[in-house]
């Protein structure tokens, strides 16, 4: 029968019979369709599922993390049915130091962190290839939803997902350049509903198997255990206004990012929103949608403005766009057109709400990566 979901032409150009690919298999839907795709082409694949966290059996009570005992026994499985060599690497060390240290550092600091962005950059994509290179292996290879293109010489680009919806390549905007040739996305040209309907049809016994919105190891979403009881966003303290009127009292500021609407235990007459934390007074700062608003990112802005933002880290993706125009996304999906200045300072077309510190931004020149960076607070307007 043929492969229930189209197969797009670059990638059987990518991957011809024989092939050997390392595939990351996480043991949810995206990666065993994936290892689906690539075996329909004929390709030799490897497969490793990351020891992210501690896979004990109380981590993860919901088994919703892929740092979970039955993620394991899922990639094990599709592993055996599809031929497929399985080992599991332990890559916890380097996560630790890599991906949740920085993390728990920024949210003591108020900000606000995205640790995909650091896992894909610092940990997952540079091992995945040096583990290709031990075992011999042309490709690496995942679920994720995004697509890389060759450049026409010795590079490759970085594009959206076809799917707006699943897009993943926001997460994956600052992965080293240079690793992009050996990285193949099967499922960048497909509809999450459309993958679904192919492990279906396959039988695939994780085709129905939820996927988690938090953090991998934050299954719960509750961070707390991250944290020392002693650190200082562990304190709870006052929730108040713009104009500094008490309103309530927070559980600690590590629990909180800007933007956030749920959880505040505030009542007011329209719903409140963080607005910012107050390291030093301890303080929540809370508000209305429209208070979220930014006009411009960078230190040289309009007076008007309601916060600043400054850009730093900037990447320069091969074969990329214009230099001075493109379109930025301090929040994943979320595109805006901006005129580019130096040093990553954005000024936005239309205001956007909830940008915060710590978080990633991302150039896009029509689908294609063409730089990014991460959002640090700048002095206020």
């Amino acid at each position: 029968m043929p492969f229930p979901l189209p197969i797009p032409d670059d990638l059987r150009r990518a991957v011809t019979p024989g092939a050997r690919v390392l595939l990351a298999l996480s043991g949810g839907v995206d990666s065993a369709l994936a290892l689906a795709m690539l075996a329909d082409l004929g390709a030799e694949v490897l497969a490793v599922t990351f020891k992210n966290f501690c896979y004990g059996p109380n981590a993860d009570p919901g088994g919703k993390s892929c740092c979970s005992l039955d993620a394991i026994d899922d990639a094990r499985a599709l592993a055996t049915r599809f031929g497929a060599r399985h080992w599991v690497t332990d890559v916890s060390e380097m996560f630790r130091t890599q991906v949740i240290a920085p993390f728990v550092r920024e949210y003591e600091a108020a900000r606000t962190p995205n640790p995909c962005l650091a896992c894909n950059s610092q940990v997952r994509f540079p091992h995945l290839v040096r583990l290709a290179d031990q075992v011999g292996c042309e490709f690496v290879a995942t679920g994720h939803y995004a697509r890389t293109v060759p450049t026409g010489g010795p590079g490759s680009r970085l594009l959206r997902g076809v799917d707006r919806a699943k897009d993943q390549a926001y997460f994956l905007s600052q992965v080293p350049p240079a690793l992009l040739p050996r990285v193949l996305f099967p499922l960048g040209w497909a509809h999450k509903d459309e993958v679904r309907a192919a492990a279906a049809a396959l039988d695939l016994s994780v085709a129905r198997k939820p996927e988690s919105q938090e953090i991998c190891f934050v299954p719960t979403g509750n961070r707390a255990f991250l944290f020392d009881d002693t650190a200082a966003t562990a304190t709870p303290g006052e929730i108040v206004d713009r104009d500094g009127r008490v309103l309530g009292t927070h559980r600690g500021l590590l629990h909180y990012t800007v933007g956030q609407r749920r959880g505040l235990q505030v009542a007011a007459a329209r719903p409140l929103y963080v607005l910012g934390m107050d390291l030093r007074t301890n303080r929540l700062v809370v508000g209305y949608q429209e208070d979220l608003a930014v006009t411009t990112c960078g230190p040289m802005g309009s007076v008007r403005q309601r916060r600043t933002f400054l850009a730093r880290g900037r990447r320069r993706m091969a074969g990329s766009g214009p230099r001075r125009s493109g379109i930025a996304t301090p929040a994943p999906r979320a595109p805006l057109a901006v005129a580019v200045r130096r040093n990553l300072e954005l000024v936005l077309a239309t205001p956007v709400h909830g940008a915060a510190p710590g978080q990633g931004l991302v150039l896009f020149a029509g689908d294609m990566v063409v730089g990014g960076g991460r959002l640090v607070a700048s002095s206020p307007a």
